[in-house]
């Protein structure tokens, strides 16, 4: 016979790979951010705002900027206006340099060209020939509209993980908040006889979880613009206080 074995322990996580999965898992949700964003966007530019086409998207990193510029200090960055600009110059540098910026100015600036009719006089060859170029600028003005637009975009999702960061002070309050409140309470439940609920532990658990995650999705993805970063600090820091006091307060009581 084999020997009994015990209860399989779940290896432990040290400070340096919490560390990594933390950067890992903030770059997968400014990608998934960044790629939802500008399909949104492309999608709302022959729907929802035809008539701004990428200018949309310019006003959301205006809009960006406007909000950042209403709290020029933060604990952590001293001066987020000019933070904020160094950010969206970083993410303009690649597609300079790549001459994307002057291929979306060649078609849409003002010196760009007007497309020709090909119906208009000449011969058969004449007419294909102008047709096909016709055809290929117009696919390079589409494609160059959506580069420029994945820039912005990209500018739009981390001026607001700036923001996050900016705001992260009052997360940490927040969570410090909850827990400090949630220990009392614990300490109430267990000396006063209270019932003990796994069920309540587990949901809140999860809970804490989504506030400290999902709406931090959710704000990156926002494809409408006119949102105060200020109120999602609020309601999600609130959000936080509360999940993790209940699971807290809803530990076993003897550990």
């Amino acid at each position: 016979m084999t020997p009994a074995r015990g209860p399989v322990r779940p290896a432990t996580r040290g400070p340096i790979v919490l560390l990594l999965e933390l950067g890992i898992g903030l770059v997968f949700v400014a990608l998934f951010a960044w790629f939802i964003g500008v399909v949104i966007e492309i999608a709302g530019s022959y729907t929802l705002w035809k008539d701004e086409g990428e200018a949309h998207a310019q006003r959301l990193v205006r809009e960006d900027l406007e909000h950042i510029a209403a709290a020029p200090r933060s604990i952590l960055v001293g001066d987020t206006i000019a933070f904020s600009h160094r950010v969206i110059q970083l993410i303009e540098m690649p597609y300079r340099k790549l001459g994307i910026i002057k291929w979306y100015l060649g078609h849409h600036g003002p010196q760009a060209r007007e497309q020709v009719d090909p119906s208009r006089g000449g011969t058969g060859n004449k007419i294909l020939q102008r047709g096909i170029g016709n055809a290929t600028a117009s696919l390079s003005r589409t494609f160059s509209r959506v580069a420029i637009v994945s820039m912005l975009i990209a500018q739009d999702v981390l001026l607001r993980m700036s923001v996050a960061v900016f705001a992260l002070p009052a997360f940490v309050l927040a969570c410090l908040l909850g827990a400090i409140d949630g220990l009392v309470r614990r300490d109430l439940r267990r000396w006063g006889g209270g019932r003990e609920s796994s069920f309540v532990y587990h949901h809140a658990k999860r809970y804490t979880a989504w506030a400290m995650t999902g709406g931090f999705g959710l704000y990156l993805s926002w494809p409408f613009g006119g949102f105060n970063p200020a109120y999602m600090v609020l309601v999600f820091s609130v959000l936080v206080a509360a999940s993790l006091s209940t699971t807290v307060a809803a530990f076993k009581k003897y550990v």
